[in-house]
């Protein structure tokens, strides 16, 4: 069994490299940092390395990320009180992306400069795009080696929970924003969450020691900064925190390390806001329009509707969820923070007004959710007696085949990416898939 599983394992891995792959395979054909959502994020970075500034009017007008329309509707949009296209994202993508921009343009520098090409230091160019996502890739595998060590300290397993760890992954829209649409933020989002989880286990196993505190604080900030929404995390730090009570000097240490941590990222996010939008806070969203239904959350909808709801598209994350439940349970320290930071997530998903999220492979806002639930089937696995343990490998195994499948179509195009598709309408897509494949 355990030569099967690592095996399965080993077929995942190649899925991911496959689907990376055929991401790289395009560029020079169409930018991999393409999209609205991947534009805005990238222009923070690519605004303050080539002008100097956060005016991102010029970066629009070279950009080859966005088809003519986007680029019209982007360009039309109302400019804000500082005179500047507003960007209503955070800037934590395109901090976490900065190493990896400085080797490409080393490159490209070195390379004029040796004369060995002529390219453009215009954060465009391939060179840029294969950094960026190499780097990214490395992200994703480094956030994935966060979530094992993580989970192992949750569920209390004295063995390795790759297993399970995998198969949440495989079956879940990690699959495709970690291999293919890396330029959006969902893997960022991801990695900050268990960074930041990894750095609380650290905590509770050396008390009283400030690093990982600050470490944890800095990881909340990235969160905050990339996805806002995220935020609602921070009750895993105040579950461990607490713990601490009535030790007021440790209490107070760990409170002031992460604040170290988290204050840098929150203050260059609110420097940002106030460059672009002339003032320090503001709720980026409002700015543009869109809001949230905060007394008509469309739960239902968001969960298990075929436009794009999360159970619908990935059923096997309802499995999970039990184990979350059950995990949540029994331990109701950091398994309750966990379940209420997976709930808080699932409102702000269901009252957010596109609460489908445009194109998105399944319910892509719950990116961070995963580490739990990540957990809650590792708690399943450790509890089970044997023979539901081999119900539940099958049902993963399955459920990571098919959603591959379903990151077939949608990444082809045989699905639509922002309409409801059903069931029926996927396994029908397959006739058209050898076509579409052609992408």
């Amino acid at each position: 069994a355990e030569r099967r599983l690592r095996g399965w394992m080993g077929v995942c891995g190649v899925v991911g490299v496959l689907l990376f792959g055929s991401q790289l395979a395009e560029i020079s054909a169409r930018s991999a940092l393409r999209g609205y959502d991947n534009t805005f994020n990238y222009l923070w970075l690519r605004s303050a390395m080539v002008d100097g500034d956060w005016d991102f009017r010029n970066d629009l007008e070279q950009c080859n990320t966005l088809t003519p329309a986007y680029r019209a509707a982007a360009l039309g949009l109302p400019v804000t009180s500082a005179g500047r296209v507003p960007n209503k994202y955070g800037v934590g993508w395109s901090l976490v992306t900065l190493p990896f921009y400085l080797v490409a343009d080393g490159m490209v520098a070195a390379g004029r400069w040796l004369g060995l090409n002529s390219l453009e230091r215009d954060g465009f160019n391939p060179v840029y795009q294969i950094c960026i996502q190499m780097g990214h890739a490395l992200l994703a595998l480094v956030s994935l080696l966060l979530a094992e060590r993580v989970v192992r300290a949750w569920v209390a397993a004295d063995t390795p929970v790759w297993p399970a760890v995998v198969a949440l992954w495989a079956a879940s829209p990690l699959l495709y924003y970690q291999t293919v649409d890396l330029s959006m933020s969902h893997g960022v989002a991801f990695f900050a969450v268990a960074l930041l989880a990894w750095a609380l286990v650290r905590a509770k196993a050396a008390p009283g020691t400030m690093w990982p505190w600050v470490l944890a604080g800095a990881a909340w900030g990235l969160a905050v900064v990339t996805r806002f929404q995220l935020a609602i995390f921070g009750l895993l730090a105040v579950s461990v925190w607490l713990a601490q009570w009535p030790d007021k000097a440790r209490l107070v240490r760990a409170a002031g390390g992460a604040i170290a941590g988290a204050a840098p990222l929150i203050l260059l996010q609110l420097w940002a806001w106030h460059a672009v939008y002339g003032h320090w806070l503001v709720f980026s969203y409002g700015v543009e329009g869109e809001g949230f239904h905060w007394r008509h959350p469309e739960f239902a909808r968001s969960l298990f509707s075929p436009w794009h709801g999360l159970f619908y598209w990935h059923p096997f994350l309802l499995v999970a969820t039990l184990g979350l439940f059950g995990w949540a349970w029994r331990c109701r320290g950091t398994g309750g923070a966990a379940l209420v930071a997976v709930a808080g997530t699932a409102y702000v998903n269901a009252a957010w007004w596109c609460w489908w999220f445009g194109s998105s492979f399944g319910l892509r806002a719950y990116d961070a959710a995963l580490l739990p639930l990540m957990a809650g089937f590792a708690w399943l696995l450790r509890s089970a007696a044997r023979r539901w343990r081999t119900l539940l490998w099958g049902a993963a195994i399955l459920a990571g085949a098919w959603n591959f499948y379903v990151a077939l179509l949608y990444r082809s195009g045989a699905i639509s990416r922002s309409q409801p598709v059903t069931w029926g309408q996927m396994v029908e897509a397959v006739r058209g898939l050898g076509d579409a494949m052609r992408f």
